[in-house]
């Protein structure tokens, strides 16, 4: 077993895959480390009884030219198994039934429909697609935002664009305030439909979060939503093939727990890292560069070569979420029409909250029909997930089964009373999972999903950047710029290596 290497990854979520993958198409030996047994981070599958279930219900979208998936298939010349849905998502809404249709000019006249505001809600949302295209693009533009000094502001001055300025002047304006000017805030069931879409894609509320961060989160149906063949893991998997053509490595049953510089020899002033994980056989790697995919939370517990960023880190403790989610294998009637046209993506809004912490929706994605490698056919697969409060407060004690079972007759009733489809009698295999069951699964401390909630960066010079005070550890992930979801993640694992390899030739 080889020990030394160029760059070590910790973590094959898709922050981590996506440097790892730029670093070896430049010619670096990489190696992943990854805890688990498959690859891909909180956006992964696993099989069990026969099925391919997700980690949760989720959407992939970010394929549209200048968006970081057509970056990854354009730039390193990778096709993914994908498979483009017609419909994004279904919102259901106490007796209404809303389309979040992609075409823009559909969904304007749906939310009308729905909510009502006339002109002033067609204002509204013409600002969301303005704002969120231009923020995705100021995102593609800028690779060394957040700035950590002058040199990243000089660097960055050739990519400015005069839209740059109102995107930043929304950065600072929030979404409320956006709101009252428009005069859309009377309506309760608008706002409940607002909050709820916030919580997925932002892991915050109408209140707190910019109109800048808003109208990405807000706008997200309105891109092409696509399935992977095979589940989210062939995507990683899809990754990690390349990543090992150029001569890199993904070993598993990895879990880092120590992390230190160390000389390379007596008298010698060149430092490299030095990765201790819990494996009985294997346990010691080298790399003069490390790029991290940990959650911030869990990076400072391993290490005390980054002091600055364990100050900055115990400022986000409080509202990081956990989630709750299901997977469910029920048989269907391919004959049946709704096997054919059903959406795929459906929110659901609860009539009361959910108990221990739980949400007040919950967010269902439903396997492919096409989709053989998850199920056979005639068996449809479902992932729901929805949101904790406190996840730290989730142990296992002695109340721990009853409430599972608890949050579980909830969503499985929910279900029945929504879709005709679903009959508990037609339900074969069925599991669920707990802020304990992700802290197991993926490490991440108190089980904590979804990276830090938008609320905490109202001036966006102050995000936590993928730079660590080590210029040779860089980070990646859900918890640091620009974070919150697939795509973003992504763009941030493309983008720190681009800085690194940039001051390296300064």
């Amino acid at each position: 077993m080889d020990t030394n290497w160029d760059v070590v990854v910790i973590g094959s979520g898709f922050g981590g895959l996506s440097a790892a993958l730029s670093l070896s198409e430049k010619g670096k030996r990489v190696l992943v480390l990854e805890k688990g047994t498959a690859p891909g981070g909180c956006a992964s599958s696993f099989r069990k009884s026969g099925y391919v279930f997700e980690s949760g219900a989720t959407t992939l979208v970010g394929l549209e030219p200048g968006l970081p998936f057509d970056k990854l298939s354009t730039e390193f010349q990778i096709q993914f198994p994908l498979i483009p849905l017609k419909r994004s998502m279904v919102v259901h809404l106490h007796e209404k039934t809303i389309e979040r249709y992609r075409d823009r000019a559909e969904w304007n006249k749906e939310a009308k429909r729905a909510f009502g505001g006339g002109l002033r809600m067609e204002v509204f949302w013409k600002l969301c697609y303005f704002v969120s295209d231009s923020l995705w693009s100021l995102s593609e533009r800028y690779k060394f935002f957040p700035f950590k000094n002058l040199s990243d502001v000089w660097k960055s001055i050739g990519s400015f664009r005069p839209s740059d300025v109102i995107v930043l002047f929304f950065s600072f304006i929030s979404l409320r305030l956006v709101l009252i000017s428009l005069g859309l805030t009377q309506n309760k069931e608008w706002i409940r439909f607002l909050e709820e879409q916030l919580l997925i894609t932002s892991q915050t509320t109408s209140t707190k979060i910019s109109m800048a961060f808003a109208s990405v989160g807000l706008t997200y149906p309105q891109l092409q939503n696509y399935v992977v063949r095979g589940g989210m893991v062939t995507l990683a998997e899809t990754i990690l093939g390349r990543i090992e053509a150029n001569g890199g490595k993904i070993l598993y049953k990895q879990e880092v727990i120590d992390l230190k510089k160390i000389s390379v020899a007596d008298g010698n002033e060149d430092l490299v890292w030095e990765l201790r994980t819990k494996n009985r056989e294997n346990f010691l790697f080298y790399a003069p560069l490390v790029v991290s995919n940990l959650p911030i939370w869990n990076l400072t517990e391993i290490t005390e070569d980054l002091p600055k960023l364990k100050k900055k880190t115990t400022k986000f403790e409080k509202g990081i979420w956990g989630a709750f989610s299901m997977g469910i294998a029920i048989q269907t009637n391919p004959s049946e029409e709704w096997t054919k046209t059903e959406c795929l993506h459906h929110q659901i809004h609860l009539k009361d909250v959910l108990p221990y912490g739980g949400g007040n929706s919950l967010f269902l994605s439903l396997s492919h029909p096409e989709d053989p490698i998850r199920s056979p056919k005639g068996i449809r697969i479902l992932s729901i997930s929805t949101h904790i409060e406190n996840p730290e407060s989730w142990i296992r004690d002695v109340s721990y089964p009853e409430k599972k079972k608890k949050i579980e007759s909830i969503i499985i009733q929910t279900l029945v009373e929504k879709f005709p489809w679903f009959q508990k009698n037609k339900i074969l295999f069925l599991h669920s999972a707990t802020p304990v069951t992700w802290k197991t699964w993926t490490g991440r401390k108190f089980g904590r999903v979804g990276g830090i909630p938008n609320s905490y960066f109202s001036n966006p010079f102050k995000m936590l950047s993928n730079r660590s005070e080590d210029p040779n550890l860089l980070l990646t992930g859900d918890t640091v710029y620009p974070g919150q979801g697939i795509p973003a993640v992504v763009l941030g694992g493309l983008h720190v290596v681009e800085q690194f390899l940039a001051r390296k030739r300064c």
